[in-house]
């Protein structure tokens, strides 16, 4: 299981996939109540991966806004699909698992310097796309990216602390909002078979 964050030397698609894989797998655990655990990951190695988050946020990528956790060495000729799997993702998928870590590891964040800086930069950084995605995929990857942010806490998160990241919150709020609306006509899932029943639930705090 990966514990420290990492970007590739060299464009290889695959080796980017596999990191913003194990990620999400690392999330995944986080929430089940698998991690941490007196074994294979030790709350000193969640401790050390949340380090390694926040040392090694992207700022230095270019024409790419800074704030996220863009797993490709750099953003240069970087296609719009590619941003989205590369940088948008990894990036709802950290400020996922540190906001979980706030929640249910407070002492953690008060051991690493600038914790929440950070964390509130990424939030930022989130708000870019409007977690949509790419081209036809767009509505299902934006269920995908609430689904992320809700199973690190962050929905109830930004609810009992708005002032946290403003933008966000109301982007959330406006994706219920459509949500709600859509059931309310009947309509439950997306032209690409979005289920509309559940995405709502991922967004019911906000």
């Amino acid at each position: 299981m990966i514990k420290k964050f990492r970007i590739t030397d060299e464009v290889d698609v695959r080796k980017m996939e596999d990191i913003v894989n194990e990620m999400r797998d690392l999330l995944e655990k986080l929430v089940s109540g698998e991690i941490p655990n007196d074994d294979t990951y030790t709350h000193s190695d969640l401790k050390d991966f949340c380090t390694s988050l926040i040392n090694g946020q992207r700022n230095d990528m270019g024409l790419m806004k800074p704030g996220s956790w863009c797993v490709a060495p750099s953003a240069n000729n970087m296609p719009s699909d590619a941003r989205v799997y590369l940088a948008f993702f990894p990036t709802y998928i950290a400020i996922s698992i540190l906001t979980k870590v706030v929640v249910d590891y407070p002492e953690i964040p008060e051991q690493i310097p600038n914790y929440k800086e950070v964390l509130r930069k990424g939030f930022k950084f989130a708000t870019y796309r409007r977690l949509r995605g790419h081209g036809i995929g767009a509505e299902l990857e934006m269920i995908e990216a609430i689904e992320i942010l809700s199973s690190g806490n962050v929905t109830k998160y930004l609810a009992s602390n708005p002032d946290f990241c403003h933008e966000l919150l109301h982007i959330l709020k406006d994706i219920k909002e459509d949500l709600a609306t859509a059931l309310q006509k009947g309509v439950t899932a997306g032209p690409w078979s979005e289920d509309y029943i559940k995405a709502l639930k991922f967004v019911e705090d906000c």
